[in-house]
């Protein structure tokens, strides 16, 4: 156990710095594409960072081989606690470092604009809503399949909406690409080559991190004798979901609040769609109590964010609520005796 427990440690690392590499990576590849900061945070990044909490499903339920098993039911949890981790935990560790970097920022309340984090969470919460509605039910397998279909229709339409968006003139990169600089060349202006190589490096780690988390996270739940579905809803998210929690503190840090928000909302809104298709395809799609309670939590900790977003700024009390939608989840779970 000692030893799995040290790789389960271990594969927290490979995501930090996979995530660290892809962040760096990414803003240079928006650079050269000429993307808008909002396509590089809710859809560049976003879908980069969101790879491993979609790799944990995509493997468990593969290996579930349409079986309800214990790979079906890791693989529907990290499905649910994604959205529910960046709903709560991720808002409030953004909080944190408002405040934690106020004196370099010169400021505590982030300034995004309030159309960007709205449009992305205006998709979120109704596919969200309708995938938890949809877990209540018994639907036959030919529905799940042509509702899972039209989750990727969805998504692609909302790919197509922010790939309109022109990127502004002014917008700058703090740090030179890392790979440029080991081979030699000038990091401030590095080649495509170069960077789509450091962006491949970033997916690759933090893609390999989360395949050995949930084999461990299996390997912990059987032999500690726990619930693998409720492990998997708060231990998996909880790895996963860091590539997105350190960029927003890199980009907070960096003054790029919109970048950091947009990394958040956006990755919820692959979360609603991707994963969710998968486990309609994959499995009876037929939530627990406490898979629907995180459901829940998510989808009114989202809600709070959408009606706090009423101007360009979003101070700190509204992103520290998130920490408590995830207490008042644990809570929950000790009172549905899951925990």
């Amino acid at each position: 156990m000692p030893t799995h427990i040290a790789i389960l440690l271990a594969s927290f690392v490979v995501i930090l710095a996979g995530s660290e590499i892809f962040t760096n990576g990414v803003e240079w590849a928006g650079h050269h594409l000429s993307l808008s900061e909002a396509a590089v945070g809710s859809l560049l990044a976003a879908v980069g960072t969101a790879l491993p909490e979609t790799l944990i499903p995509a493997v468990a339920l593969v290996m579930s081989g349409g079986r309800t098993d214990v790979h079906s039911e890791v693989g529907v949890g990290a499905i649910i606690g994604a959205p529910l981790m960046l709903s709560t935990i991720a808002l409030f560790v953004m909080g944190v470092a408002a405040l934690g970097f106020r004196s370099r920022r010169l400021r505590v309340a982030l300034r995004v604009p309030r159309t960007d984090a709205r449009r992305d969470l205006g998709f979120f919460l109704p596919v969200f809503v309708a995938a938890l509605l949809l877990g209540m039910a018994t639907l036959p397998a030919l529905a799940r399949y042509v509702l899972g279909a039209a989750l990727l229709a969805v998504y692609a339409g909302y790919a197509l909406v922010i790939l309109k968006l022109k990127r502004d003139a002014e917008t700058t990169i703090e740090h030179g690409l890392y790979v440029e600089l080991l081979l030699g060349g000038n990091p401030a202006d590095p080649r495509a080559l170069a960077t789509a190589l450091q962006v491949l490096i970033g997916v690759i780690a933090i893609l390999l991190g989360a395949y050995e988390f949930v084999q461990q996270i299996v390997f912990v739940s059987r032999h500690a004798n726990l619930n693998p579905g409720v492990l998997s809803l708060i231990l998996s998210p909880l790895a996963t979901e860091l590539p997105e929690k350190y960029n927003a503190v890199v980009w907070i840090r960096q003054g790029k609040d919109n970048l950091a928000l947009a990394n958040i909302t956006g990755a919820m809104v692959f979360q609603s769609c991707i994963p969710v298709a998968l486990g309609l395809a994959f499995t009876p799609w037929h939530l627990s109590h406490p898979e629907l309670l995180g459901g829940a939590v998510a989808i009114l900790s989202a809600a709070l964010l959408y009606a706090n977003l009423r101007d360009g700024e979003l101070g700190t009390p509204t992103l520290m609520l998130g920490g408590a939608g995830y207490a008042a989840f644990i809570v929950g779970l000790r009172w549905l005796g899951a925990l």
